[in-house]
Order: structure tokens, then sequence, then C-alpha cells
């Protein structure tokens, strides 16, 4: 059975968009084994969408 390890981010967001500098720290993600399998707004405190948590999973070694 496959073991899995998850790691989660948050990311800015700004004017509905993500922050586009974030592309290589996912990029890295990606090289490195990790997998985006969920996403969700992170509001604080304004009620407006800060920042996009994201969920990554990879199996983890052994």
């Amino acid at each position: 059975m496959t073991k899995w390890e998850y790691k989660i981010i948050n990311i800015r967001s700004e004017n509905y968009r993500l922050d586009p500098d974030a592309a290589p720290r996912l990029t890295e993600l990606g090289m490195k084994g990790w997998e985006l399998v969920g996403l969700t707004s992170v509001n604080f405190k304004t009620g407006a969408t800060d920042n996009i948590a994201m969920v990554f999973k990879r199996p983890m070694d052994g």
C-alpha cells in the first residue's frame, strides 16, 4: 500500500489571481515529486481571499 506525505503552502492572491512570482516555487515542488491535490481560499480578517492554500502530496520513501 502506498504511503503519502503531505505539504501545505499558502500563495498570495491579489486582484483575483495568484502571485505570478509563485510559479518558480510551484515548478520546484513539481520537480521534487510533489503533486497538487487540493486548494482552497484563505481569508484573514478582511473577508477577502488573501491567500490560496495548496495541498500537495507525494509517495513516502521506503
